[in-house]
């Protein structure tokens, strides 16, 4: 099993598990093809079985011939992307067809056809820091010259792009605050849900949703984890929430085409989920890797350093917000801030303790928050990467009894030991190691830029193929404010006592940033009531696990 990168970019990217068994669609298909029964025999006639016969092509169409009849026009097999997708012989297989069906040139052919509609790019703040990275390699600055920022790249991406006739071109920053807002609302009701115990409610451990990646296997591979799984959708849905129902019919009476830009070519696989569309509306029509779009401005002679006219107006709407936590969205420290707040309010005076514990790697790290007396009042963990994604499934199956359908009859809770052995109540799960910014869709480094080979601890870890100091380049460059950066340098230790993730829990309950976050808020409470988005549960989702396929054709020898 691998995940989308390793389709396009497969000496860079990460691979699921070091199994090899990808299944090219078309060639090795294991759904069984239904075709409409064919018509009865005449009355009186008696169809007696051929010994032999041929298949013939005329002109694009298929005929069976034989000894006893006339030719047969064939009916042709179809397998659709949805077939694909609720199929558990393979995760990628339908990852080539969306590779083909979203991509530049569906793009330019949208563009350039009659209907009347709206344009609508959202691009990922993962994207315009991972552009600014590459952009400044390959132009470096001097002395005298300002280094380019995400503003002015944004700005200047929109200049480009409405030259090929999109009319609306943000980011998914506000998208995404909208996402932590609902994700937060969603812990309360969990939690709330256990200590009232309330039964077949929403489970906690809650875990992230966000990552399409991890979605696409749980379903797939581990389907009793889905009530654990947080239900609110990506910031990637919710820009086309935005975008269908706010951003084009507020400019104008039109039909809306979006176009999201992601730093993963697994959103692909997530924008073509039945669950995001609606009367035939998807609230996301195509999805660029970082990538892709740096090849579409390129046919545009894009020169990231050339500045537009109206780069220093103030932007229509909320833009390039920098959420504090980790660049994959900050969806722990959301959390985190949630579980502080509410402690603080109910204890005046004291203040809870934040702990980290690096689990084999920075890439799998828990915080730990506790009272004043050492009780745990949170457990909670960032995990990145395919390899301690696994190990998390384990955790989570031993601390909750749930197994998969395979392991039922094991399946059972353990007995906890220990408090610091305390069960999770939520993580911030990410299929790549290092999390978005090093997703399979964005930029890679040049061939200049490459660091020598990485020792082999390193590549135990799952970071085969990937510049983890180029990685690292493109995290500094997503964070604009350093002061928010809650979650530990990808190639740094973190700090046993937690001291820049506390520092900046403490900015966010008071001073400066608290003020920002409620400032925001209250922009995100207004969309949220205009657009009824709480009421419509626009900003949910559900999941739908696979069942294993046990047909004998998935048997290959």
């Amino acid at each position: 099993m691998a995940f989308s990168g390793a389709l396009v970019r497969a000496p860079l990217t990460q691979s699921v598990t070091d199994l090899n068994d990808y299944l090219g669609p078309s060639q090795v298909c294991i759904k069984p093809v239904e075709a409409p029964q064919a018509s009865e025999a005449p009355s009186g006639e008696v169809r007696r079985p051929l010994t032999q016969t041929e298949i013939a092509i005329d002109q694009g169409t298929y005929y069976e011939s034989g000894g006893q009849r006339a030719r047969t026009q064939l009916e042709t097999a179809q397998i659709s992307l949805n077939d694909c997708l609720a199929c558990s012989g393979c995760v990628t297989s339908a990852e080539t067809v969306l590779i083909g069906m979203q991509s530049i040139d569906e793009v330019k052919r949208e563009l350039a056809a009659p209907q009347d509609r709206t344009f609508v790019a959202s691009i990922s703040p993962q994207s315009l820091a991972s552009l600014v990275v590459r952009y400044a390699h390959a132009h470096p600055s001097s002395s005298k010259e300002a280094p380019l920022t995400q503003a002015a790249l944004l700005r200047r991406i929109t200049a480009a792009l409405q030259q090929r006739g999109f009319h609306i071109v943000h980011d998914t920053s506000f998208a995404r605050h909208l996402a932590l807002r609902e994700h937060q609302r969603e812990f309360r009701e969990r939690r709330k849900a256990r200590q009232d115990g309330t039964k077949d409610a929403p489970r906690l451990p809650m875990l992230a949703s966000a990552c399409p990646g991890w979605i696409c296997y749980a379903e797939k591979a581990h389907s009793e984890l889905l009530p654990y799984i947080a239900a609110t959708k990506s910031p990637q849905q919710v820009s086309g929430v935005l975008a269908k129902r706010w951003l084009g019919p507020a400019l104008r009476e039109a039909p809306v085409y979006h176009v999201a830009v992601m730093p993963c070519y697994d959103k692909k696989l997530e924008a073509s989920r039945a669950q995001f569309e609606q009367d035939g509306v998807k609230e996301v029509d195509c999805v660029l890797t970082t990538g892709e779009l740096h090849d579409l401005l390129l046919e545009t002679n894009f020169d990231p350093y050339a500045p537009v006219p109206g780069e220093a107006d103030t932007p229509a709407w909320p833009e390039l917000l920098q959420e504090p936590g980790s660049s994959s969205g900050g969806y722990l420290f959301a959390i985190l801030h949630t579980v502080w707040d509410e402690w603080v309010a109910a204890h005046p005076g004291a203040a809870p303790t934040l702990e980290l514990r690096v689990i084999r790697s920075v890439d799998y790290t828990d915080y730990v928050l506790r009272s004043p007396e050492g009780e745990t009042v949170f457990k909670g963990a960032q995990c990145y990467g395919f390899r301690n994604l696994q190990n998390l499934v384990r955790k989570i199956q031993r601390e909750t009894g749930a197994r998969s359908a395979r392991r039922a009859a094991r399946g059972r809770m353990v007995r906890r030991g220990a408090e610091d052995d305390a069960p999770y109540d939520y993580v911030e799960v990410m299929a790549c190691p290092g999390g978005c910014v090093n997703g399979g869709g964005q930029m890679r480094p040049p061939a200049d830029a490459v660091a020598p080979a990485m020792p082999t601890e390193d590549h135990a870890q799952g970071w085969q193929g990937t510049d983890k100091k180029w990685v690292q380049r493109v995290e500094d460059a997503y964070w604009i404010d350093t002061g928010r950066r809650a979650a530990p340098d990808a190639l740094a230790a973190p700090d046993a006592q937690a001291a820049g993730p506390l520092r900046v829990l403490h900015a966010a309950a008071s001073g400066e940033l608290h003020a920002w976050l409620a400032h925001v808020d209250a922009s995100a409470a207004e969309v949220e009531a205009r657009l009824a988005l709480r009421e419509t549960h626009a900003l949910r989702t559900t999941y739908q696990g696979v069942a294993p396929q046990t047909n004998g054709l998935a048997v290959q020898w």
